[in-house]
């Protein structure tokens, strides 16, 4: 095959996956989102334009293509899910909201932050019955966290203004990411206490990688929205010699009392999967955080490289 002929299709198939994603998109926008038959057709149209991106953003980030139908690394499993793992109940996984009756019905209601209020509007949460210090989130997506310390000062049209745009992007987080799990979520927001943290600050979020129900590998983020660091950790706690995306926190993380309970409300969430990431907090007690499924959507160096492939052999 010529050099021109490849390019020729090469751009008959962009064109083709394009007017694919424009029909997506248009019933998508009028509803077709309501029925299963309409989102599988939905789903169908969208797919090659989620190919398309999955495969260009790894090539982005790494260099190449990734292995989708043979994946041998963690980031290249991460892109594999994204492609071909639609399950419904991984749409209730990623809502923080739907999410709190399968952790209720595993784990127990107890592992749960307080759901202070959740809606569309942020108008219509009754302020006056907020805490002194709470967060605001959106059930979808990433990133999307409001910390308010002083609930009497804050500037509510600034949190209003905000609020109202991420609903417009987490309308669409899929498209950015091809993480099909959010494409149909309904974007709501919701407001919780704000979780007590050392000195102040946000508690310490423990991430535990589970692999077919057994957590291997633990990371602990530290200073997530001033000065971020990551720490990572074997199952028993023992500091592991690498890097994933942010600088290593070089500091002592001793291990939480809770540590042994953490582990179990882990692996019960995420039994049944062959890959689930279990968020909890260390707030004297374990508060259930998120579960992930697609950590960084899979596009997150490790320092040294070989450690993907040690975590994708895990898999």
């Amino acid at each position: 095959m010529t050099g021109e002929r490849a390019m020729r299709i090469k751009s008959a198939g962009a064109k083709l996956s394009a007017g694919l994603w424009w029909r997506g998109q248009v019933l998508r926008e009028r509803g077709w989102g309501r029925t299963r038959s309409g989102r599988w057709v939905v789903d169908a149209l969208l797919w090659p334009s989620d190919i398309r991106l999955i495969r260009n953003q790894y090539r982005d980030e790494f260099g190449r293509f990734p292995r989708l139908l043979f994946p041998r690394t963690f980031n290249e499993k991460i892109q594999r899910t994204k492609a071909f793992a639609r399950c419904p109940r991984y749409t209730r996984y990623a809502d923080k909201i739907a999410v709190r009756d399968m952790v209720k019905k595993r784990v127990g209601p107890h592992i749960l932050n307080e759901l202070l209020w959740y809606g569309n509007d942020l108008d219509e949460a009754e302020r006056n019955a907020l805490p002194h210090a709470f967060v605001i989130k959106a059930n979808n997506g990433s990133g999307c966290n409001l910390i308010v310390r002083d609930a009497g000062s804050t500037d509510w049209e600034r949190l209003r203004a905000t609020t109202a745009e991420w609903l417009k992007f987490n309308r669409r987080y899929d498209r950015h990411s091809a993480e099909w799990q959010y494409r149909w979520i309904e974007p709501r927001l919701l407001i919780e206490p704000l979780l007590p943290g050392p000195g102040g600050a946000v508690p310490l979020d423990y991430k535990f990688m589970c692999f077919h129900g057994r957590a291997e590998i633990i990371q602990v983020d530290v200073d997530r929205f001033t000065h971020h660091t990551r720490a990572l950790f074997d199952r028993s706690f023992n500091r592991l010699p690498v890097g994933l995306k942010f600088p290593r926190y070089e500091g002592v993380l001793p291990k939480p009392d809770s540590f042994n309970e953490m582990m179990e409300i882990a692996e019960a969430l995420s039994n049944g999967e062959s890959f689930m990431r279990v968020d909890l907090y260390d707030c004297g007690r374990p508060v259930f955080g998120e579960l992930t499924l697609a950590p960084g959507s899979g596009l997150e160096h490790f320092d040294p490289p070989e450690w993907d492939l040690r975590l994708g052999q895990l898999w």
